[in-house]
């Protein structure tokens, strides 16, 4: 934790006393002033803050200074970002807090906000501790170790922030360069002082603002104040515009004053992304921005509404079911759009939602999902789009009686990336059906429950318009979940031969089949008596697996070796069984061996049973 400042300025002062004291011992010509002078000159010495006579970096021109800030700042957000990519479930990052001014290890948190359910989670937890005058504090456990375990690593404060505090030359220079201060987070609560000093050193610039104010659970709640609370114990500067936030502020943000203070600064948005865990919070959201003429800088839009729902064939709740036309549909730069369990004016939208780039609709109920014509036009008005993502989400659902969905086909030459999850099989095929995608070579698919071979039978037919199937042109795969019969596995994998990275869930059996089918096998061509080697996916080097041990993971490298189709790169779930003998063999026989964090929905801690003992009945 922080020293408190009385604490360093009484160091300070003896340090001072003791040196003069000896100073004038040493020399008696000196004066008591010129003492003070010796003694804090050479305290100053080695000072990190003070620049080193002579520093090359004093020569440099500001703008050059200021380059090099810039590019600092960027490798570390982009060092974050893949850190989320790679870890959906991580803590929250360093840069999005900053050090409150003035914080001791004897600020409390106040629980009066609080309900009991909370304060006990946190009392059992050790984050909550009485103390002799009624308070509470979180983390009670004193500045120092008594049982000599190593020191947490120190928490690290965003670059701008630090080199903005390096020296007087470095501050100021940091702070005219507005491009240091756009990415807003709101994060430090109310009344958001530092987001509103860094808008103002932003100068009038495009802003990157990014809002989630999603903890609506109590066991996320209290995971919060932990994480956060673990953080603030190293909070060390002296800004008051950098300061890291109280908990109880990080975790309950107020978006109706964040909007007040960034609603005004519309035509600055560059991009946009805000996460809520009620729909309450998402309307008033769309609300104010349908109330927006336009959004001239806006290129990246993301709208997260991550309320659990069990039904997604009737939005809730009714009342606030009326979709919303956001910017006045002006956003002429806007190309990134991502809709997670949020639903606009479909028909009204067309203008926005046009030339875009990537295009994400997820978690959409059926009866607030556009028509198949408007969804038509949507894709159609993006000629340069180069990925979809459709999760549970899409036209609204095919009238077979009324073939409302008609005979059009949607043609994407550009797509690159199709994401295809948690439709139901006959959704699915229909869907199929009308999608022409010749040039797609990511694809990542997750279903799960019923029966998805006529779905895998269909993504192994030509597709509308061409004469090859999406299968064939696949360099990268992701299979989260898929559960067809054998038949449709060796289909699928027989048209797989150019694909390079396959990732793979195997948590259940029919995906288990998938990987053991990727192991050499011994065939006999009909009217034949000789054998010949099968080699499903001769082209694959990579493999991301969860679900398989570590012994499995050696024989099929080992295999797949003597085949002559050898895998380069393993990654493998950490939560998966692998031991270190395991881990030697790989690092010997792979280039390249890692491991990663599953996330929920690829392993399920609470599952100690994940092998399924049976196939179900439409497997053969």
């Amino acid at each position: 934790m922080a020293p408190k400042s009385t604490s360093r300025s009484a160091e300070l002062a003896a340090d001072l006393k003791t040196g003069i004291a000896s100073a004038l011992s040493a020399d008696s010509s000196l004066t008591p002033h010129a003492a003070m002078l010796k003694i804090t000159k050479e305290m100053l010495a080695n000072n990190p803050f003070v620049t080193p006579a002579g520093c090359p970096v004093n020569a440099l021109p500001p703008e050059l200074l200021a380059h090099i800030f810039v590019v600092g700042t960027k490798m570390e957000e982009e060092e974050w970002n893949e850190v989320e990519e790679d870890e959906e479930d991580e803590e929250l990052c360093a840069m999005d807090y900053d050090v409150r001014d003035g914080w001791t290890d004897e600020e409390d948190v106040d629980p009066a906000g609080l309900d009991d359910a909370v304060v006990a989670k946190l009392k059992a937890k050790g984050k909550v501790q009485q103390r002799e005058d009624g308070a509470m504090d979180v983390d009670g456990e004193e500045e120092e170790s008594s049982s000599g375990e190593e020191e947490e690593e120190e928490m690290q404060l965003p670059f701008q922030v630090l080199v903005s505090h390096v020296c007087r030359h470095w501050r100021e220079v940091a702070i005219e360069t507005p491009e240091l201060w756009t990415r807003l987070t709101f994060s430090e609560g109310a009344p958001y002082e530092k987001s509103s000093v860094w808008i103002q050193r932003a100068k009038g610039g495009p802003l990157d603002i990014d809002i989630d104010c999603a903890i609506t659970d109590e066991d996320d709640f209290v995971d919060a104040i932990e994480d956060l609370d673990e953080q603030h114990e190293h909070g060390q500067c002296d800004d008051p515009h950098c300061g890291l936030s109280s908990p109880m502020h990080c975790v309950l943000p107020d978006l109706s004053q964040i909007l007040d203070i960034i609603i005004p600064l519309v035509a600055q948005w560059r991009s946009f992304d805000v996460t809520t865990g009620t729909w309450k919070d998402m309307h008033k959201l769309l609300s104010r921005l349908s109330e927006c003429p336009s959004a001239p800088l806006l290129e990246s839009l993301g709208l997260y509404h991550c309320e659990d729902n069990e039904d997604y064939d009737t939005f809730s709740p009714a009342e606030l079911k009326e979709p919303l036309l956001i910017f006045n549909g002006n956003a002429p730069k806007l190309r990134d759009v991502l809709l997670w369990g949020v639903h606009l004016d479909w028909d009204r939208s067309l203008t926005l939602l046009s030339d875009l780039r990537d295009l994400k609709l997820s978690y959409h109920a059926e009866d607030v999902r556009p028509s198949f014509a408007t969804f038509s036009k949507i894709i159609n008005s993006s000629p340069n789009l180069r990925t979809l993502d459709l999760s549970l989400s899409g036209p609204r659902e095919h009238n077979l009686e009324e073939n409302d969905w008609g005979a059009d086909i949607i043609e994407i030459p550009s797509l690159t990336e199709l994401v295809f999850c948690y439709h139901r099989p006959s959704y699915a095929i229909e869907l199929l059906k009308r999608l022409s995608t010749p040039n797609v070579h990511n694809l990542a698919l997750d279903f799960d429950e019923d029966d998805y071979t006529e779905v895998v039978k269909q993504l192994t037919l030509p597709m509308p318009k061409t004469s090859k199937s999406i299968l064939v042109g696949l360099e990268h795969m992701k299979i989260s979940g898929l559960p067809c019969n054998r038949a449709g596995i060796d289909s699928m994998l027989a048209q797989l031969a150019g694909l390079k990275t396959l990732n793979l869930n195997c948590s259940n059996i029919e995906e288990q089949e998938i990987f053991n089918q990727l192991f050499p096998k011994n065939v006999t061509a009909s009217g034949s008596t000789t054998q010949n080697q099968r080699i499903n996916c001769p082209n694959l080097y990579k493999i991301i697996a969860t679900g398989i041990t570590g012994s499995e993971m050696c024989s099929f490298i080992s295999a797949r070796k003597e085949a002559g189709a050898p895998i380069k790169q393993v990654m493998m779930s950490e939560e998966d069984e692998i031991d270190e003998g395991d881990i030697k063999w790989l690092r010997e026989h792979v280039e390249e061996l890692d491991f990663f964090e599953p996330s929920d929905e690829e392993f399920d801690d609470d599952d100690d049973e994940l092998e399924v003992e049976e196939f179900p009945p439409w497997y053969d």
